[in-house]
């Protein structure tokens, strides 16, 4: 049974409601409640095996998505911002799931980007992206055309967004000319332009309180930021980090486990396969004078974990949370091959659980706890931390 299935027997009612933003028009509580019995269903129908905990709420629960995005579309000859790739001249532009900030300069941008002084920006457009924080925005414009037009108004465009009373910090391009559905394609062609700053710093940064880590425009970091203490707190509560220990700390990022839970290890190895990502890791090792950090790049297949990554004297424990899509095939037996004490899995969806969870058991390794996490509230989807140990 698939998770979002589950939550259909337990709310049929939001069914009309937008695709993605299912449980959105809820009470947050109940919201909660929700998915707390369809998680648990899910795991008893799939049966999953360890000590289910309660789901942990997000601190906010509507407005908290850090990077938005809306598809670039005419209709009938007239210009919209929206959701999906269709769209008619009531697309919708805004979601409550959503910053009011966010929706308000894709307001701005959508107003200015219907006149005719800014056609041959609107016609190379293929999204819209703002991404940044609580406190500042950056706007990234994906395009599939890029000439001298197009260079000039978007920086004549970029003008307007720093006179905006939003915090709009910075504005870039990105260039994709094969249209992808995916918003920052990672297929870049090697003799085109990929990248052009308008103006302002070229990365984003996360605020830890006791530090602050700095990651490219472009690349992956948790959409709900106000979750992601509670994130970093549940996975070392479940790893239990040790100055014995080495952690393993695959597809990592920029380093945000890392360096959220990675002080407590006596060495820490970071693996990711984009290279900007591990760059700002290894610069914020350096700036954070953490000598035992180490991070390399390479594609987490089965014959890079074989060979490529690096045994330790130390006893290991090893964190992975790979995409939705979850890990490819042989990873999981490469990985239990190097009999780690732990293992903390994390799933960014749920329908892939059930079968990377029986390739552990297969491999020896049980589930022990199950800690779900609200991390995308108003959707059905959860972030899910899977605690393992050898039986």
């Amino acid at each position: 049974m698939y998770f979002q299935e589950a939550i259909k027997q337990f709310c049929p009612s939001v069914l009309s409601n937008v695709p993605g933003e299912l449980l959105s028009v809820l009470d947050y509580r109940d919201e909660l409640e929700i998915k707390q019995q369809a998680f648990t269903l899910f795991c008893r129908n799939n049966n999953i095996e360890g000590r289910l905990e309660s789901l942990i709420a997000s601190p906010i629960p509507r407005g908290y998505r850090t990077t938005t995005k809306r598809r670039a579309n005419f209709f009938h000859g007239k210009f919209v911002l929206g959701f999906a790739t269709n769209q008619d001249e009531d697309a919708r532009l805004s979601s409550v799931l959503e910053p009011d900030e966010h929706n308000a300069i894709y307001e701005f941008l959508a107003e200015k980007l219907s006149t005719p002084a800014f056609l041959p920006l609107a016609e190379a457009l293929n999204w819209i992206i703002i991404r940044g924080s609580y406190r500042y925005r950056v706007v990234l414009f994906n395009v599939f055309k890029m000439d001298a037009t197009v260079v000039r108004k978007l920086k004549q465009i970029a003008v307007y967004l720093q006179n905006l009373p939003l915090k709009v910090t910075a504005a870039h391009v990105y260039f994709d000319p094969t249209c992808s559905d995916y918003y920052l394609e990672t297929s870049r062609p090697t003799d085109a332009l990929a990248f052009k700053s308008l103006y302002g710093p070229r990365e984003l940064s996360l605020d830890l309180g006791k530090f602050r880590l700095k990651y490219p425009v472009t690349g992956f970091s948790q959409i709900n930021e106000s979750q992601i203490p509670q994130m970093l707190e549940q996975a070392s509560r479940l790893l239990k980090v040790t100055p014995q220990h080495r952690l393993l700390d695959l597809y990592c990022g920029y380093g945000l486990f890392s360096f959220g839970i990675g002080d407590a290890a006596g060495e820490v190895l970071g693996v990711e396969w984009e290279g900007p990502s591990i760059e700002s890791a290894k610069d914020s090792a350096r700036f954070l004078k953490k000598k035992n950090f180490h991070f390399m790049t390479g594609n987490i297949n089965a014959d890079f974990v074989m060979e490529r990554i690096p045994n330790s004297k130390r006893p290991e424990l090893i964190l992975l949370d790979p995409p939705r899509k979850g890990t490819e095939p042989g990873v999981i037996s490469a990985l239990a091959a190097r009999n780690p004490d732990r293992v903390l899995h994390i799933f960014c969806g749920t329908d892939e659980i059930p079968r990377e969870l029986h390739m552990w058991k297969i491999l020896g390794y049980k589930p022990v706890t199950i800690q779900p996490l609200d991390m995308f509230p108003g959707t059905p989807h959860l972030e899910t931390m899977v605690l393992l140990q050898r039986e």
